[in-house]
């Protein structure tokens, strides 16, 4: 199997065939990066209606992909698997889709320009120290402060800052980058 064969699913893809493998690709690199960043977002960019604003994107990009489907006679293949797995991806890909959309719109593509054009700030907080046993995220969380209304609502910190303040509300100092799209936070600093 060849590297064309691997990545897009033909010897010879077509024009369609790379840019929409591409495209996928470049979403989930940005999703990825998204998950993994420690970035507040601005109090506009945070809340319910910005839940309710993504789920409609999602349910308008899977309108699109429905649309898709069905121009290129695939949508027989959904219905055919059963009309419950098809209610079940009516419901699923929208919040998926919206999700996702959410990812790179609020955090990755922010974090990305508040990171090259924002001024560099040191702000003090008072946050809480917080130990959570998790198998997918980390242990020592430290919570509210600026990441109070963001998704995840905690920064990630060592296990020696952690035990330092173990479970108690402390003032710390954020140092990182700021525009009016937010905090992308670099280091984190006890005040003591």
């Amino acid at each position: 199997m060849g590297g064309k064969q691997a990545v897009f699913g033909s010897g010879q893809p077509s024009r369609e065939q790379q840019v929409g493998t591409l495209a996928a690709l470049a979403v989930l690199v940005l999703a990825l990066a998204g998950m993994f960043v420690d970035f507040a977002p601005a109090p506009a960019l945070q809340g319910s209606h910005m839940a309710v604003i993504f789920l409609i994107v999602g349910v308008i990009e899977t309108a699109l992909l429905f649309a898709h489907a069905s121009r290129k006679g695939r949508m027989g293949q959904l219905i055919d698997n059963g009309f419950l797995k098809f209610l079940f991806l009516l419901v699923a890909i929208p919040c998926m889709l919206g999700f996702v959309s959410w990812l790179i719109a609020i955090k990755t593509l922010p974090w990305g320009v508040t990171r090259v054009f924002g001024r560099e700030v040191r702000e003090s907080h008072v946050m809480e120290t917080r130990y959570t046993r998790s198998r997918r995220a980390c242990d020592y969380r430290l919570s509210g402060g600026p990441m109070e209304g963001a998704f995840p609502s905690y920064l990630c910190i060592r296990e020696a800052f952690y035990h330092r303040h173990p479970n108690q509300q402390i003032e710390v100092v954020l140092t990182g980058r700021r525009t009016v799209l937010g905090f992308s936070i670099r280091h984190v600093y006890s005040q003591e």
